[in-house]
């Protein structure tokens, strides 16, 4: 179906009073920056046209390329417009016109919370937009009256942009397809699961569906998610046969609760994912055409205000992916992160078995001598010296992370290291405790690298006394050294003699 290059923002007046300080109303500020960034990246310059009580009789939904919602309990009051939207929505999706490219013709838009289901039904399933702000400390919710700054750059510009781009989509098809084409125009391998988020980690996880989108990637879900626990579940295990990898994203928030569970959406989504994981791996063992999934669970850097909940939960997250070679937990800067994520889909990622050139790394045959991982922290590189020093002198040959280049070089590096070494050796200087976690279960991973051979002996040398549970290390059978004082040759004892047995 053709329609007409124009956009009908569709508001009550009532939403639309001066703001403090004498400035336009916020449906009026949002009108005047969408119609910039539209007339920026559309080459067809769309009209942008207020519908509100006392003119929207005038227009159909059907004619225009898409409408805008300012969902607010004060639109809802115009029965007669929201029947209207209603039954010309239902009619757009009986004839398969809803949905343009992948970007559904109607956008809800959110300046404070609220939730119109009960309102609109055929819009039940599509995503919102929502242009507020979450007070990190209390949790409320924020109606943004100022339109510059940090605060309105990453909440309110961000989202704008991306609701710009994805109008721009619907302008740049002027006839819609049917459901079934467009299912098929983006492939399994360029299909993505973004797990949904706390309320900490909601700007992140625009950052990276936009990142996906515009490298043509399809990211799922593309609807909202069920309220009821057991219709949410079937709605994530569908996207999830669909994809090729999901991203979780788990920051201090653990998240809210659907109807009938005692666990958040974000713990119900990750331990579908999981589950999905395993079933694909044994899947792919008898296929003759594997289908490639992975998982890559990011835990922010930046914690700081976790609940014992939290902690057990990302506790728990990170024991579940050491068991999968599927499955990675990544604690890095989010720069970082979609590196990996790039990675991942492009290249196959940790499952990419083709050597790659790097420059100083040292990739040839060990000669006959034992390769021993020497893991830090790159703030703890100097004092690791002497440790390298004895180990060299004792005949081993020692290799030790990268830390310079390319995020993707290092990561390969540290991947390569655990494939060829015969032992390693995790030291515990200024390092978090969590840090040293995590390259511990890189070492239960090592096998998902391409290792062939049993890892003869691994320990994490303690240098001082670290107020740490000890049994940890011991239940991953790795031998605790050191752990009073600064490097002595007499604590690598037990670590040598379990390497020549």
């Amino acid at each position: 179906m053709e329609f007409k290059k124009e956009i009908l923002l569709c508001f009550s007046e009532e939403d639309n009073q001066p703001i403090e300080g004498g400035l336009k109303g916020w449906v009026s500020n949002f009108h005047k920056f969408l119609s910039t960034l539209l007339f920026q990246i559309s080459k067809d310059s769309p009209e942008v046209i207020l519908v509100s009580e006392s003119n929207y009789e005038q227009f159909s939904l059907e004619d225009a390329a898409a409408v805008i919602l300012v969902c607010t309990p004060q639109l809802m009051k115009n029965q007669a417009l929201i029947d209207k939207i209603d039954q010309q929505t239902k009619e757009l999706k009986r004839n398969n016109q809803l949905v343009v490219k992948g970007v559904p013709r109607v956008f809800k838009v959110h300046k404070a919370p609220f939730i119109e289901d009960a309102y609109l039904p055929s819009l039940e399933d599509v995503i919102s937009y929502d242009f507020y702000m979450i007070d990190p400390l209390s949790g409320e919710a924020q109606e943004f009256k100022r339109f510059f700054g940090s605060d309105a750059e990453r909440s309110y510009w961000m989202k704008l942009v991306d609701m710009a781009y994805d109008i721009n989509e619907i302008l740049s098809e002027t006839v819609s397809t049917t459901h079934e084409e467009k299912e098929d125009a983006i492939p399994r391998e360029k299909t993505v699961y973004l797990a949904s988020t706390g309320v900490d980690m909601v700007i992140q996880r625009d950052i990276i569906k936009r990142e996906l989108i515009r490298h043509g990637y399809k990211v799922l879900p593309q609807h909202t998610l069920a309220k009821d626990v057991t219709q949410l579940e079937q709605m994530i295990k569908d996207d999830l046969h669909k994809c090729r990898l999901s991203i979780h994203l788990i920051g201090e928030d653990y998240g809210y609760k659907p109807k009938g569970s005692d666990l958040s959406v974000v713990d119900i989504q990750n331990r579908i994912a999981s589950d999905h994981t395993y079933e694909m791996v044994e899947y792919n063992k008898g296929a003759e055409e594997p289908k490639p999934f992975s998982r890559l669970i990011w835990v922010s850097p930046d914690l700081k205000n976790v609940t014992e909940r939290q902690k057990i939960f990302i506790e728990d997250l990170k024991s579940d992916a050491a068991a999968l070679e599927e499955a990675e937990v990544l604690q890095i800067t989010l720069q970082e992160l979609k590196s990996i994520i790039r990675e991942e889909l492009v290249t196959g990622g940790r499952f990419q078995k083709v050597k790659r050139d790097i420059e100083g790394y040292d990739q040839l045959d060990d000669a006959g001598n034992k390769v021993i991982y020497l893991i830090q922290d790159k703030s703890d590189l100097k004092q690791t010296d002497p440790l390298k020093r004895f180990l060299e002198n004792a005949g081993f040959k020692v290799v030790q992370p990268s830390y310079e280049g390319d995020l993707v070089d290092i990561r390969y590096v540290h991947q390569e290291n655990l494939r060829r070494c015969d032992a390693s050796i995790i030291y515990f200087g200024n390092a978090k405790e969590a840090w040293i976690k995590t390259k511990l279960q890189d070492l239960l991973k090592a096998p998902g690298f391409g290792r062939q051979k049993k890892m003869q002996a691994k320990a994490v040398y303690f240098d001082g006394q670290k107020d740490v549970d000890l049994n940890h290390y011991k239940k991953n059978n790795a031998l605790v050294l050191g752990n009073n004082g600064g490097f002595k040759p007499e604590h690598l004892k037990p670590f040598l003699t379990k390497l020549e047995n």
